[in-house]
């Protein structure tokens, strides 16, 4: 994060190869500033969500300069604004119908948009914008997201210590793991991942773990 760009270290490997930016942070499209989420699809083509560009870029293989796809440089959404990104953290993309997914971490904004490649604006189906709490349709601050096989949508809900799940289509949070779900207990959670059985795995950042819970 901190040297802003994404390396690539193949298995075995004692060095690492640039695949996203320069190591130096700014504004220009061979620049990455503060990336957090990252994607790589199918081609390795890479997707970085940039916290502080308030945009998401894509890499091609071997390109030393990436495209904008979400978001306007420099500049944050506020309220409902859908034609720009506020922080940006997770990321996932849809390969199959080219959406991604993309976790608003700002707290005044507290969303998920699902944004269309080549689409000018996103589309909000989780959190409610410009309103950040606890209810099940609002989130605050979140981090990491995940989708399962059924584009059911999983997020680490950091600022309430949670993690929701929202079925396609549906944006009224069921709380699976962290406050008011089974006793279980969050603090932080900042990124979230399911493996092949749709076990559920939740890194924390308060406490410095990782956190396994079966599948739903």
């Amino acid at each position: 994060t901190y040297n802003n760009r994404v390396m690539l270290w193949p298995s075995g490997a004692s060095t690492g190869t640039i695949v996203a930016g320069n190591g130096t942070f700014g504004t220009s499209f061979n620049q990455i500033y503060y990336p957090y989420g990252v994607w790589v699809d199918s081609s390795s083509n890479v997707y970085v969500a940039e916290y502080q560009n308030q945009r998401v870029t894509k890499w091609a293989l071997g390109a030393t300069t990436g495209i904008l796809l979400a978001g306007v440089t420099g500049s944050a959404a506020s309220g409902n604004i859908t034609t720009k990104l506020a922080s940006p953290a997770g990321l996932v993309y849809d390969e199959a119908n080219q959406d991604l997914y993309i976790a608003n971490s700002a707290t005044a904004t507290s969303t998920v948009m699902k944004w269309h490649v080549g689409s000018s604006s996103g589309t909000v189906i989780a959190g409610t914008a410009g309103s950040p709490g606890s209810s099940a349709t609002q989130l605050s601050s979140p981090m990491g997201i995940a989708l399962d096989p059924w584009n059911n949508l999983y997020v680490a809900d950091r600022s309430n210590n949670r993690v929701q799940f929202f079925c396609n289509g549906n944006t009224t949070g069921i709380t699976i793991a962290g406050t008011g779900a089974g006793g279980t207990t969050l603090s932080a959670p900042y990124d979230v991942k399911l493996d092949s059985k749709l076990n559920l795995y939740v890194s924390l950042n308060s406490g410095a773990r990782v956190r396994q819970f079966n599948k739903l």
